[in-house]
């Protein structure tokens, strides 16, 4: 009898010794998990071909240099300060572009083959405005990494309405000389019309929508 109660203690045991285990693998594996969303990176997820811009964040990391990493605004100039080298205008330029003129001024007087890193933080926005017949008029943000065309624009608004006259759309631009500038869009033909090219759309723009005229 007291074998039999002996066995069956071990066996209690046992099985608590085996749930614990169970319960700290999981326990470890949120950790774990927890962990690695704690310790990522960052930056934002663009490509090196992303083209900086004033108001944008950057984080710029050196290897093994922790004194010279900084998270920085672009600023109005278009420069950022950086320790050692001062002044660095980034604005206009990639962010491989960017990384390679940094690297290039701490490897030319200070450091020797620096290991430079540039990530994007956050994005100086974009917006452009839709008024007139549409679903939801209002300012939308042009997408960072890409372009916005008329046809994306005006979905993510609500559409042209009822009331609206998609063959008449006007869209106001600024070019790069200040100057205004207008044209007219037939929104029907770039729906309908494989030929017909959509309209990449620009910061800054202003697109109306009539209404209809019966």
């Amino acid at each position: 009898m007291k074998h039999l109660l002996s066995l069956l203690t071990l066996f209690f045991l046992f099985f608590i010794a085996a749930l614990s285990g169970q319960d700290g693998g999981a326990s470890g594996a949120d950790s774990s998990q927890s962990s690695s969303s704690r310790g990522g990176a960052v930056g934002m997820v663009v490509g090196s071909n992303y083209v900086l811009k004033v108001s944008d964040v950057i984080q710029i990391d050196v290897y093994q240099e922790n004194d010279l990493n900084k998270s920085v605004r672009i600023e109005g100039d278009g420069t950022v300060a950086l320790a050692l080298v001062g002044k660095v205008k980034l604005a206009g330029m990639t962010v491989a572009e960017g990384k390679a003129l940094i690297t290039q001024l701490y490897n030319r007087d200070y450091l020797v083959d620096p290991q430079v890193s540039l990530l994007v933080v956050s994005f100086s926005p974009q917006v452009l405005h839709i008024l007139g017949s549409v679903g939801g008029p209002g300012v939308v943000e042009i997408p960072p990494d890409r372009d916005l065309t008329l046809t994306e624009a005006l979905s993510m608004v609500g559409g042209v309405t009822r009331m609206g006259n998609p063959k008449a759309i006007k869209i106001k631009r600024v070019d790069q000389d200040g100057r205004s500038i207008q044209m007219e869009v037939n929104f029907t033909k770039i729906v309908q019309d494989p030929d017909v090219k959509d309209i990449v759309l620009k910061e800054g723009d202003t697109i109306w929508v009539p209404e209809r005229v019966i």
